[in-house]
Parts: C-alpha cells; structure tokens; sequence
C-alpha cells in the first residue's frame, strides 16, 4: 500500500479530507513518524559516539521514508538535503537596507509618527480593517515582522525544542509576536475573515507539529484568498471594482463620517475650551425649557449658531445628540488619556526622571496626592502634572509607597528614577520606614530631595520659634492679620485709613508672614491712627474691636515689638528673593545652593546694621522702658541670637548635599579653577553615586574640554543643557549631556505643582463636588497642563487620537471610513 502514500520535500502530502484530522498509515511507517516528529527542525542532537550533528527533518525526505541504515552517512544527507544559502524564494521579501526599518525582535515598526514595539501585538489590539488608508498601505509595503521568539519554546521527553529563525525563510508568510510570544499568518492577519483563526487571531505556539500545520495553512482557501488582496493591495481596490452600486455606497459611508467626525471634533473643542478655563459642564438644569442648560450644552449650541451641520444635528439627531454626560466623560478620558500617553512617550525618550509628591484636602475633605514627573525634553526642562490619586484610605507609608511604585511602572520610568522630591512630612521622608526609603529599594538612584521652599520656610520657622521674644512678636503679628479678617467694618476702616490689607497668614506660607512685617512697618503711623479712631469712637465698636484695639496699640508704641519689627523687615527683603528663586521650577540645584550660600552671607552683613536699626527704633517708638540696665548690650545680644539662629538653621537644612557633591562639577564659577586643576573630589563623588550611568574616561575629556573652552564659560546647568540641544552637540558631548541632563532633573522645590491644589479647588467646588475621581483627575490634567494641550492641539494630529480612544466604546453613529 505503500504507492497511496507520496513522500513529497519530507512532507506527507494529504488529500483534502484529511485536513483538520490524522490518517492512518500502515504499520510499517509508525517507526519513520515518529523519527519525523522527534526531529521537527533543528532541536534534537544524533551523536554517533565522536561527533554530532543536527539532523533536521529532510533527512526523512532524503531516505525516501524509510529509517537509516547507517548512521555515519548523515553528515552528507544533510548536506544533499539542505538547499544552499544563497538561494532564495521568489516570494521571499526583499532584504531592507541599514536606513530602511528592520524588522526584528524588540526594534520599532514605524507608521507616520507612531512607534510601535511588536506590530503583530498592535494589529491584535487594533485590527488592519479599522486604519487608515495610508496605514494600510504603510503597513503592507513594510511588510512582515520576523521576530527571534527566543521565549518560544516546548519541552519534549528529554530535550526542549526551540523556535528557529529559520522558519521565516521556509514559510514567507510567518510572522510572530514577541508579547503574546506566539506565531501568526501575516496575510491572515491582516485580510482573514475568520477573526478567531488561530493564525489569524489566537496565535499558534505547538512546535512538534509546525510543519505539519503550515503545511496545511498554506493550501487553505482563506490564506490563498488573504495572499492575493496582500499582493493586490493598493494597485485596485478589488471591493470597489465589483459593482459601482457598492463604490457608491462606499462613497457615501466616508462622507457621512467624514462629517461625523467634524461634528466630534467640535464636540471635543467645548470639552478643551472648558477643560483648560476650569468652567463646570453640567448645568443645574438642562431641560429644553431652562434659560441656563449648563456651560457644555450653551456652548455647544453657541457653535451651533455659526456651524449649519452642527445644527441640523442638533435639531434632529435623537440617536447621538453628543450632550449626554456619559458622552462628556468619555470625551474627557479620551482627552486626557492622549495627553497622558504623550507624556509617557516624553519620558520614554528622557535620560532621567524625578516623582514629585505632594499632598492637599479637596471641597469634599478627601486627601488627595498631586503626582508630577520631571524630566528633560528637547525643549528643556518640564514638569508635568500626570493625576491625582484619593489617599483618603491608604495614606500609611506602605500604601503611598506602593502607589508610587505603580504609578512610575505604569508610566514605564521606574528605572530611570534619579530623585523622589516631597515637602518634609514625617511619613514621607522618614529615612528608615518612609516612603522614601521603599521607593528606593525598587528605585536604587532616586535621592531624596526635601522642597528647599520648604526648607526656608522651616529656616524661618525654627528661628523665631527657639527666642522667647520673637514668638511673642509673631503672635502678636498675626493678632493684626486676624483682627481685620474677621469684620467687614474693621476691613473698611484698614481700607480707608491705611488703603493696604493685611494677608491672611498660613503656617506653612512663611511669605505671607513676611508681608504682615513689611505692612505693619511701613504702615505703622496709619494703623495707630486707625486704632485711635477706634478708641475715640468707642461707643460705635463692640468690646472685642474696642479692647483689641487698645493693645494693638500699645504694640506699636512698644520699643521691643518695633526693634524686632525693624529686624525681621531687613531679613526678609532678602528672603524673598531668595523665596522667589527657590520656587522656580527652571532651576537647578546648583544655581539654587548658590543663591543659598548668598542668603547666609547678606544675613551675616546685616549684623552691621545694628545701630542703624536700634537708633530707627528709638526714634520712632521712644526710649526703652523696663527693668533692663544696659538696653543697648540686651537689644544687641538679642538681634545677634536672632540672627545666628537663621544662619545656622539655613546652613544646617541645606547641608545634606554631601550626595550631591557632583553637581558642583558643572559650577560655572568654578570653571575657571577646574581649568588648572581638575575636580577630583567631585568626579569621585558621580563615580560612586551614578558611575553605572557613565563612560566615566569620556566624561572627564569632556568636562577637561568645557572647562578650557571660552563657550561654555559662566554657563550654568540650565544654560548648558539649551547651548548643547541648539548646537546639536548632545550626540558629539553625550556624556557631557547626560550629566548636565542628571543635574536640571534633580528638582529644588514642589511649589511648582503646590499650585496645582488651587485648580482642584476649582474644579471640586463646595456647590459640586461629586465629581468622580477619574473626571477630577482628567480635568485637573487639562487645566494644569492647558498649555501642553494646546500645543498637542498645534502640532499633533489630536483629533483623530481622542476619536480613536472615543470609538474603543461601541457608538450609534458611523465614525469608521471603509
């Protein structure tokens, strides 16, 4: 019976009937079978006791079925049954040149502007009949993905066959994917009608019966079918060509949802409009009879005015009016969820990243966590606001701790971590069990950074809170603020008598307690006056203004409380400034440590200025009264302690730097120094702390090179960083760049994003708040970051990213072209 069995290229050539099934051989070709099956390409080793050789299936082709007889003449049917190299199948696509795309495990497939790792994985997810034309075409004149598939592989009874590369030349129709780690038809995939094929859409992974299977694969009328439309693709759309009813019906497909889309787009422009203004959507009523349906709808009906499409769908589509507020969310996500993957893709492309953290209560009293990442782009620094996340329920070191962890792997930058910058609450920087000991056992590089305006502000803080007499003055400093923040009338009577307001105070806002001293100093004549007009005109104020304005009063006229009201107004003309830079997101470390070190030198200078303040003093309040002998010896001794406790607060919160010693390798004012001798301190301190990042012998000619090079001279961080992206010289001084990139990401302060609680605020009003987590969050993005959405909007192709992640949802109208 051996005639009704071919043996064709050591395949077994099967009827039709046969597929999807075994047949029966006769019993004496069991043994051959099994040698077949046992040999599938190259996994398994025949030894003949001196040398080894792969024998891949031809040998069974080559012995015409039958078992070898003599195991050393293998070595020459493999070589009699392999074909030689330089042949190749016609059908076979032609090989790329270096600058054209390769197509191999873990490169990018590149359509447009989009980047994608695993193509096969991206047409799963997003199928090739829903894209565009010229991705279609993109895709097909590519052609396949031949990924390695290394993970792709099958234990037997004594060896583990492997998938080999070699594949891809014997079937040039096999593709793979290196996330679902399977293998796929590539007409199929792209042309099949059959969506739950297995080389279609399941993927096939059983190696033993490979060849078996893409021998079957092939002859099938569904591949044959896929393989004409790929080769056919592009030249004539053979769909269109079948009737002209159907080209007409395509036609009118396209144009309705050509202005299906447009009606979507302006959709999407009254959420952006209302987004980035922080205006509310919802109305309290939006019945057809109300005069205020909300700001969606009345904007939406404002465009409407001037848009006659936009209109007549308004008028009489019942099926998709776009005002729903299901609609509305998902206009939102979609929005922000394009913003948060451009994001991701600047991250991707940064060297470096820093978390920043901070914490406020919204309307609802829920705590709520600002999650903002910092980083280099090619124009710069950035810091973008990504979400909140409610920790009302989880604020323990673990739980914040495990929430940023995720937070940095869903934004794929947990490795490129260098700092993790927080306010200096206890749960947060504790070094032993705080957060930011946890985020560093994942994160090894990422230092802590305590916000130095919070740190100023603890400087300032700590250096009154320790003299018993500076604690008295600030009480009665703030008994100002609050004296006229709680009546209309005493406001008033400030804004008439004083025409300047008081600021309210915040314990942890120590600027605006610098405002109360420079009020009060240079207001101090009209606030006696208004104080006396309270007192003259006793019988029009209650007790309470009448008696507090008696002390106040006598406050004023005090020597002490004005000698220490002159002091702390000199201190903090300098503080400011000094506030002001250390909130400047564009910085960096070594420019703000700079202006630190000058802070402490212009308070060292203002002890100098003792008798020109004690005499001021005297002047305007009269000599000291009391029981003190030598007022002169006690009021000098008392603004020196004053003055030594900011010194030696500022020196110690701002001395923790020892890990940052590497910065100063990009000091511009040193530059001249490090030209006759180089810095081997600090290079020694990069070395330990981030030598892994580094070609550390290239760094240090590149730093010699800046050092003696009038270019770079008196250029800090921030400004070399620019000078080296507009030049173009980030690639030829990359390791000069990768440092300089290190310094600006490590941050100085969280004041930048401390801004972002007011929007929230906003959004989350007392009148409104329950708006959900997801929305809050989506809206604050598009607030915050509204001028990063309108550049997206400028230069990116927006629209049709929101409609894509829009369409994810099933929609009652046609937004999909044929």
């Amino acid at each position: 019976m051996e005639e009704d069995v071919t043996w064709s290229t050591g395949f077994r050539n099967q009827p039709p009937q046969f597929e999807g099934e075994e047949p029966d051989f006769p019993q004496d070709q069991k043994r051959e079978e099994q040698l077949e099956i046992k040999m599938e390409e190259e996994d398994v080793t025949w030894s003949t006791g001196e040398e080894s050789f792969k024998i891949e299936e031809d040998l069974g082709r080559a012995s015409g079925g039958a078992e070898p007889a003599n195991t050393s003449a293998w070595p020459q049917i493999k070589e009699e049954a392999e074909p030689p190299q330089q042949q190749k199948r016609e059908d076979q696509p032609p090989i790329k040149k270096e600058e054209d795309v390769t197509w191999s495990s873990g490169e990018l497939f590149k359509s447009g502007d989009d980047l994608v790792m695993d193509l096969v994985a991206d047409l799963l997810s997003k199928p090739f009949s829903r894209r565009t034309y010229q991705e279609k075409l993109d895709i097909i004149r590519n052609g396949r993905t031949t990924p390695k598939l290394a993970s792709l592989s099958q234990t037997g009874k004594g060896f583990v066959r492997h998938f080999q590369s070699t594949n891809y030349e014997r079937y040039p129709w096999l593709t793979g994917s290196e996330e679902h780690c399977k293998l796929y038809c590539w007409e199929c995939l792209l042309f099949a009608t059959d969506g739950n094929g297995v080389w279609s859409n399941t993927g096939f992974v059983n190696l033993t019966c490979l060849t078996k299977a893409a021998t079957r694969h092939q002859s099938t009328a569904g591949h044959l079918q896929a393989t004409v439309l790929s080769k056919t693709f592009g030249e004539t759309r053979v769909e269109l060509q079948l009737s002209e009813q159907v080209l007409r019906e395509t036609e009118l497909h396209n144009e309705k949802v050509k202005k299906n889309r447009e009606i979507l787009k302006r959709l999407i422009d009254c959420v952006i409009f209302l987004g980035k203004h922080e205006l509310s959507f919802q109305g309290h009523n939006e019945s057809a009879a109300s005069p205020n349906k909300g700001n969606y709808v009345e904007l939406l009906s404002f465009i409407a005015e001037r848009n006659t499409d936009l209109h007549y769908h308004l008028t009489t589509n019942n099926m998709f009016s776009g005002t729903s507020g299901n609609i509305q969310n998902d206009l939102i996500t979609a929005i922000a969820e394009v913003m948060r993957e451009e994001i991701k893709r600047e991250v991707d492309k940064a060297p470096f990243v820093t978390v920043m953290v901070d914490e406020t209560t919204d309307a609802s009293n829920a705590a709520q966590f600002s999650l903002v990442l910092r980083y280099v782009t090619g124009r710069g620094v950035k810091e973008r606001f990504v979400r909140f996340e409610n920790v009302t329920s989880g604020n323990q070191a673990n739980d914040i701790a495990g929430l940023l962890i995720q937070f940095l792997v869903d934004n794929e930058c947990l490795g490129k971590v260098v700092a993790q910058c927080y306010d200096g609450a206890a749960v947060m920087s504790s070094g032993l069990n705080g957060v930011q000991a946890k985020v560093k056992e994942r994160a090894p590089l990422a230092l802590f950074i305590h916000c130095y305006a919070h740190r100023l502000n603890l400087v300032l803080t700590q250096g009154v809170s320790k003299l018993r007499e500076c604690k008295i003055f600030f009480a009665h400093l703030n008994g100002f603020a609050a004296f006229f923040s709680r009546s209309p009338r005493r406001t008033q009577l400030l804004d008439e008598i004083c025409q300047r307001r008081l600021p309210r105070v915040a314990p942890t806002r120590w600027q605006d307690t610098s405002r109360v001293v420079n009020t009060v100093f240079k207001k101090r004549a009209a606030l006696k006056e208004l104080f006396h007009h309270i007192l003259e005109h006793h019988d029009e104020y209650d007790e309470e203004s009448v008696r507090c304005a008696d002390g106040f009063k006598a406050r004023l006229d005090d020597f002490e409380f004005c000698f220490l009201l002159h002091t702390f107004n000199g201190i903090f003309e300098h503080s400011d400034v000094l506030f002001s830079i250390l909130q400047n997101n564009k910085l960096d470390v070594q420019f703000c440590l700079a202006r630190v070190k000058e802070f402490c030198d212009t308070v060292e200078r203002e002890r100098s200025r003792y008798e020109e303040i004690y005499k001021a003093t005297e002047r305007s309040a009269g000599a000291p009264s009391g029981q003190v002998q030598d007022p002169w010896a006690h009021y000098h001794q008392l603004y020196d302690r004053v003055l030594d406790n900011i010194i030696c607060q500022t020196q110690n919160r701002f001395q923790d730097h020892e890990r940052l010693v590497f910065v100063s390798l990009l000091d511009p004012q040193k530059f001249r120094e490090f030209k006759k001798t180089f810095p081997h301190a600090a290079f020694s301190s990069l070395t330990q702390s981030h030598g892994t990042l580094f070609d550390l012998p290239r760094l240090r000619t590149e730093l010699t090179v800046m050092y003696v090079m009038d270019d770079f001279a008196g250029k800090s961080p921030t400004d070399l960083l620019d000078f080296l992206q507009q030049k173009n010289l980030s690639e030829s001084m990359g390791q000069l760049y990768t440092l300089v990139c290190l310094a600006v990401t490590i941050p100085v302060s969280t004041a930048s994003f401390e801004r972002t609680f007011s929007v929230i605020n906003r959004i989350k009003t007392y009148a409104g708040n329950t708006t959900g987590q997801a929305r809050l969050s989506a809206l604050a993005l598009m607030a915050i970051e509204k001028n990063f959405l309108t550049d997206m909007k400028r230069t990116d192709n927006l629209y049709d990213r929101v409609i894509e992640i829009f369409l994810k949802k099933e929609r009652r109208m046609d937004f999909v072209y044929k």
